[in-house]
């Protein structure tokens, strides 16, 4: 029992650090890309949303070199829901913001819907290998390059400020590395009381760390709408949701020694479908109205229950 509360100290504690470096990483890169005059749409989705998801990357790697590939399975697809229907519902559910220009919804709507596309196609295929892998790394690239050409990048004069830059990215490296560090005692913690309670990885990494690697998400996101940078939200939201299916599950399944079968997941990516769906469904309208952020909480209150329905049964209570 002390082992189990000791773990659940470590956990607490490397979620703390894990968030806390993932924020100043964000805040140095996100000066970065004013310094440098990246466009709030572009910058929320290349820059911010990876950013805010090397906690999922981080995660991603040390459960695969420790054979817990359950966890980072669970995170990724927890997250794209935790992201949508948590982050998205409470940052709509305040934005004073309430209409969406058309130019950005011509850039989202697609990449929402690749959102729901992608995990649809694995859960049909059920099998995932490094040549899935392969694929989704190179679908990630592509929709860099779609988001960046789409929105084209605003360049404004920033000749006093290019040490300033350098500095900002410095900083940043810095942030990545800490996170980097304190997401493998994310992991190590998690799959020790994983281990201890009999709770599968899959709960634990779709419900604790999801949550844990998605308060980047909040954090900025929730500062950004209420200073009326919608577009640097929502690209972040969908950005990440595209970076956890795209790279963070492309180097799962590159890095892992077996092949994965998305077939016993089938609820969890169920949930991670449905959710960017329902955005889509809201955000094509252009206008942003309370019970849209409400429907989405739902979205994520159902996903809890369900994970947590699932687990009672798996224990056979």
């Amino acid at each position: 029992m002390s082992e189990m509360i000791l773990d659940i100290i470590i956990l607490a504690a490397s979620i703390a650090v894990l968030v806390k470096s993932a924020t100043f990483a964000i805040e140095k890169i996100v000066r970065f890309s004013k310094i440098t005059g990246i466009g709030e749409l572009a910058a929320g989705f290349v820059i911010v949303a990876v950013a805010t998801s090397t906690p999922e990357i981080s995660v991603a790697v040390f459960s695969t070199h420790s054979d817990n590939v359950g966890i980072t399975l669970g995170d990724i697809f927890g997250s794209n829901v935790t992201n949508i229907g948590l982050v998205t519902g409470l940052f709509l559910l305040i934005s004073p913001i309430r209409h969406i220009e058309q130019k950005t919804l011509r850039t989202l709507l697609p990449l929402l819907l690749a959102s729901s596309a992608i995990p649809l196609a694995l859960l049909v295929s059920q099998q995932g290998s490094r040549f899935i892998g392969i694929v989704l790394l190179g679908a990630f690239g592509f929709f860099l390059y779609y988001t960046i050409k789409s929105h084209k990048i605003e360049k404004e004069d920033a000749e006093q400020e290019k040490n300033s830059a350098l500095k900002q990215l410095i900083y940043f490296f810095v942030g990545i590395a800490l996170v980097i560090v304190s997401a493998k005692f994310v992991v190590d913690s998690a799959s020790s009381i994983a281990e201890v309670t009999g709770i599968r990885q899959s709960v634990i990494g779709a419900t604790v760390i999801a949550f844990g690697t998605s308060l980047p998400e909040l954090t900025v996101d929730i500062i950004a709408v209420r200073k009326r940078h919608l577009q640097l939200a929502l690209g972040d939201i969908i950005g990440s949701c595209i970076t956890n299916i795209t790279l963070v599950l492309g180097l799962v399944l590159v890095l892992s020694s077996v092949d994965i079968n998305f077939g016993i997941l089938s609820s969890l990516i169920g949930f991670a479908i449905v959710a960017p769906f329902a955005m889509f469904l809201f955000l094509r309208t252009a206008k942003i109205k309370k019970w849209h952020a409400m429907a989405l909480l739902a979205i994520y209150a159902a996903f809890i229950i369900t994970i947590f329905e699932i687990q009672i049964l798996f224990i056979g209570i």
